[in-house]
Order: structure tokens, then sequence, then C-alpha cells
């Protein structure tokens, strides 16, 4: 299929919107394929092999955090040189963004490796080292820089609104791990280990297909050898704009982690219900972020063209859309809770019990959830991600952990204060999006070319 460009300033809000997130939607959740997968074959192992790649990935998921700022960065800065439709930035920055991937994904490799036993053990795991999940780990910061080259590419072609070359890439490349797992796994008797190989051997085919492309003239960049001398103003820029997000995602991740924490104290089935809750809002996620990501690059255009007031007619659009979606799901998964919830757990009815009722807790919230990532992606796509990664940081350490500790301990709502922490922080954080939205200044922050 040959992919259209995405018109800036003269198509719809509504046409725009739904071209960009329907494929970051799809996108996003092959990507979440991938753990899908693992824990599919491994589960046909053993149930420690699956613990030992689920602890990992409570790892993996931090240190990822620790350079989402690139990605963000990527996003904003080529989708605000798109809007000016300056080709010859595009290039230059793009290149400056690959440098600095390839020297933070390298120090952050090297790092993670030598530390993974010392992680292991900070999160108590050492049962599992016997069943693979500190050679997963390793294996895994091994292929950091793989990982983060992919990840940088789909924010470049993104803002570009070459949303359909990622999609194709990462479902080939999902369907491939599908059959690498069980190859490595059993035939090649590897175990969990076999996990870790069959994800490494995926992201270098993602990572070259991306090259070929790239090479060949498939993506608007052009890297030449002069785009790469470091330029530190732009490298500057890059960092002024991605520490915040960095930030913002690392916070969050460590904030999910506390969470966890909480819910362990009220035993077994409170953390399985909890674990069914958690695919539940993975779902709502994939849509909520694949909206934020739209509203993020629309906005990053609008505002690179000096369109500030379609910028912000883009928000309040997205904002009627994403209330709308998310808040009509949110009525659905609440009358299907406790199907949903022996879908996952047919046989432990305290499990189902519990489930259906933090389920139910949750889901008519979904609407707020989604106002919440649209106000954030709004002010991240202009450029002002301190005022993000401020209303983020809010949210969850100053409002979520403690009234979901003074809930869950102080109240007769136990193992449900945690879910009504989420419901109570996002409806608020939604009014306070909407605030800064309305009366901040984020259009004043935004990046200076």
């Amino acid at each position: 299929m040959k992919e259209e460009k995405v018109k800036i300033n003269e198509e719809s809000v509504w046409r725009q919107f739904f071209k960009l997130s329907i494929p970051i939607a799809i996108a996003n959740f092959l990507q979440s394929a991938y753990t899908m997968t693992d824990a599919f074959w491994l589960g046909r192992l053993n149930s420690e092999s699956l613990a030992a790649v689920s602890v990992g990935y409570s790892i993996i998921f931090l240190v990822i955090s620790l350079g989402a700022g690139l990605f963000v960065s990527g996003t904003v800065m080529i989708s605000h040189h798109k809007g000016r439709e300056d080709k010859e930035k595009i290039n230059h920055v793009s290149a400056q963004l690959i440098l600095i991937m390839f020297f933070v994904s390298s120090i952050l490799s090297i790092v993670g490796y030598f530390s993974s036993p010392f992680l292991i053990k900070l999160i108590g795991a050492e049962s599992l080292v016997s069943f693979g999940a500190l050679s997963y780990l390793q294996l895994f910061f091994i292929s950091t820089v793989f990982v983060f080259a992919f990840a940088l590419y789909q924010s470049l072609m993104r803002a570009l609104g070459k949303v359909n070359l990622p999609l194709y890439i990462i479902l080939f490349t999902v369907i491939l791990n599908f059959f690498l797992d069980p190859l490595f796994i059993f035939t090649f008797k590897l175990g969990t280990v076999g996990t870790a190989w069959a994800t490494i051997f995926s992201e270098v085919i993602n990572t070259l297909i991306a090259l070929w492309l790239i090479f060949k003239g498939r993506s608007e960049i052009i890297l030449e050898r002069k785009n790469f001398v470091p330029n530190w103003k732009e490298l500057k820029k890059i960092l002024k704009i991605g520490i915040p997000g960095s930030a913002e995602q690392f916070f969050r991740s460590a904030g999910l982690v506390l969470i966890t924490f909480l819910v362990t104290g009220f035993g077994v089935s409170s953390i399985a219900a909890y674990g069914v809750g958690g695919e539940v809002l993975g779902l709502v996620m994939v849509i909520s972020l694949s909206f934020m990501m739209s509203t993020s690059i629309m906005v990053g255009r609008s505002v690179g063209a000096g369109r500030l007031e379609r910028a912000e007619a883009i928000t309040k659009a997205v904002t009627k859309i994403s209330f709308f979606v998310l808040t009509i799901l949110g009525i659905f998964i609440f009358f299907l809770a406790e199907g949903i919830s022996r879908l996952f757990i047919p046989n432990d009815l305290e499990v189902i019990r519990q489930s259906t009722e933090y389920i139910r807790t949750i889901s008519l919230f979904f609407g707020f959830f989604g106002l919440q990532q649209i106000f954030n992606g709004t002010f991240t796509g202009a450029g002002d991600t301190i005022t993000s990664m401020i209303l983020s940081i809010f949210a969850f350490w100053i409002l979520r952990i403690p009234v979901a500790y003074a809930l869950s301990h102080y109240t007769s709502l136990g193992f449900l204060g945690i879910g009504w922490s989420f419901s109570i922080t996002c409806t608020i954080a939604a009014i306070l999006g909407y605030l800064v939205f309305r009366f901040g200044k984020w259009k004043e922050r935004r990046i200076k070319h």
C-alpha cells in the first residue's frame, strides 16, 4: 500500500486524528503482543519461568522509561519541523537524535548488564535466578540499542505522518516472534533464555528493516554524514524536551511498582484480581495512549506552523472524541466485568468476585483517564514537557499513592481502595489538566526555532 502524506492544515481535525490514531493504536497493541506471546509459550513450560520473565518486565519497563524522553523529543521536534515543512531541519534533527540515542542506549546497556544481579536481588527475586530471570534480563540489556533504535524510528515516522510503516514492521516481527519462541524454548531447549533470544532476533530484524527503509528513501528522512556532526545547540534542545519526558515516565513506572507493592499486602486473591484489572486497563491504555500520541503530533505540527488556534481546536475536538469513546467502553466493561473475570480465572470464585468489583470500580472513570492523557499530549506536543511532567508526578505521587494507601488501610474498602484511588485521581487530574489548558502558559513555552 502506498502511504499518503497527512496534509497538515488542510484536512479536518477529525479525519486527520483518525488517520493517525487507528494505526498507532494497532501498533501499540501489537507491541504488547510481544509480552503476551512470551507469556503464552512460557506458561506451557512452567509457572516459574513465566514468573522469571514477569520479574524481568518490571525492571525493563523502568529502564525503557529512562530513555523515553528521546522518543518524546523525536515526536515533538520532528512534528514541529514537519509543520514548518523544513526538510533540512527534519534531516538534521533526526541525525542528532540517532547520535544521542546510541549514546544513551549504550550507557544503559552496559550499566544494566552489570547491575542485573543487584536489581534481581533488590526486588527479592533471587529464587527465580535458576529459572532464567538473570539471564533473561542481561540478554535484554545486550539488545537495548536495537530496542531504542526502533522506538526512535517509530517516533520519527509518526511525527512525519507515516504511521503505517512501523505498523507493518511490528506486525511482521510479532508473527515472527510467535514462531521463534517455541523454536528457542522447546526445540533448542533454552527455556526462559530462549524467549530472550527470540525477542532479540525480532528486535534486530525490526531495526534492520527500519534502516533499509530510511536509506531507500521511503521515510522522508535523508541521512547525510554532515548531519551527524554533533550540534550542541540541537542536542541541548533535545535534552531540554526529553529529560522531563523521561522523568515523567520513570516516576510513573516507579509509582506503579509501589502500587503493586500495596496490593501484595492483601494476599494472593487480590494480587490475581489486580492482575485481571491490569489486563483490562492495558486495553484502555492502548487506546488512550494512541489518542495522546496523535494529539501530540497534530498539536506539534500546528504549533510548528504557527497555527496556535488550530492547536487549541485540535485539543478541544480530541477531548470530546476520547471522553465519548472511553466512557462508552467503560460502561460496556462495567456490565461485562464478571464475564471478563471468569475468562481469566474461571475456577476461583474469590478472585472472580474481587476482580469484578475492582473492574467496576475503575471502568466508569476511563473517560477521565483519557482526558488526562489528551491534555498531557497537548502540552508535550507544544514542547512544554515540564508542565506535562509536573501534572503526571502530582497525579501519581501526591494524589494516587497517598489516596490508595489511605483508602486501602484506613477504610473498610480494603483492596478496593486501590481501585478508587485510580478513579478519584483520574477525575482530579483531568480537571487540573483542563485548567492548565484553559488558563496556563503552555503556548508561550513552545520551542523556539
